[in-house]
């Protein structure tokens, strides 16, 4: 079980929240809940303008039988928005609370993954943002290793079938990432790699949240890790040191 408390934190310590309405994004909020200053900048498209090469990547393979209901040219989107959905929703809930609610096959077997894995869900959809270069994002999953005693920031990604590490090809040739990653290919497992090594090092940044998990649990690490879900198979894996060391050049490359 996680330190009691631990969760609130999380909770409690959310330095923004994903506003709905006309404009909708992320925003700051105060102590108070209220929204502060302009909607922020997501770092999906940034990594995509920043980032990535004009490349295109083929995610030929996989396949796997898929449910009548999730078919369709956009079935794959709205398969993974329900799933991130139901996943957030559950992840603060206590394991038989889980473990009895209604899930989708993707929402059992990505709980099943973490459980595996040795990571206890706090919650999901925990806002992170940088006021300061005005870009937002929110962690799919934050969880606690017991084993280590650390955070675990976990990236989750559905229906990514196929050859994840595949690189993207322009004009016949294999590219490569820009700077600061720019000795990685450009595949789709280094796409979302980029993308947890951003939003963990985001929440990692949170000097009073990393003061306060040190003081009331002794916590000093924040880890991440990007889970992959889908018909044909399972693939988790663990940040590597390699990527957590660019996450400062790489939010900087994005604002």
């Amino acid at each position: 079980m996680a330190p009691r408390g631990l969760k609130q934190l999380l909770q409690k310590s959310a330095p923004g929240r994903f506003c709905r309405g006309k404009i909708q994004g992320f925003r700051a909020v105060d102590a108070d809940g209220k929204y502060q200053g302009p909607t922020l900048s997501g770092i999906t498209k940034k990594l995509t303008e920043r980032l990535y090469s004009k490349g295109e990547i083929s995610m030929t393979g996989g396949g796997g039988w898929v449910p009548a209901a999730w078919r369709g040219a956009d079935g794959g989107r709205r398969r993974g928005s329900a799933v991130d959905h139901q996943v957030s929703r559950l992840a603060a809930m206590g394991k038989q609370a889980r473990q009895n609610a209604s899930k989708y096959k993707f929402t059992s077997l990505a709980f099943a993954a973490l459980e595996q894995a040795g990571l206890e869900p706090l919650m999901g959809q925990r806002v992170v943002i940088s006021k300061q270069l005005g870009i937002a994002t929110a962690c799919d999953v934050v969880c606690y290793s017991k084993d280590r005693n650390a955070l675990v920031v976990v990236e989750l990604k559905t229906g990514f079938a196929g050859d994840r590490t595949r690189a993207a090809v322009h004009q016949r040739k294999t590219q490569k990432m820009k700077s600061p990653c720019s000795t990685a290919l450009d595949s789709t497992l280094h796409r979302h790699l980029a993308q947890l090594t951003a939003t963990r090092h985001m929440l990692a940044s949170e000097t009073t949240l990393r003061a306060a998990l040190k003081s009331k649990f002794e916590i000093s690490t924040i880890e991440g890790a990007l889970l992959y879900v889908c018909d044909a198979d399972m693939q988790f894996h663990s940040l590597p040191d390699w990527w957590s060391r660019r996450g400062k050049a790489l939010i900087a490359a994005l604002a």
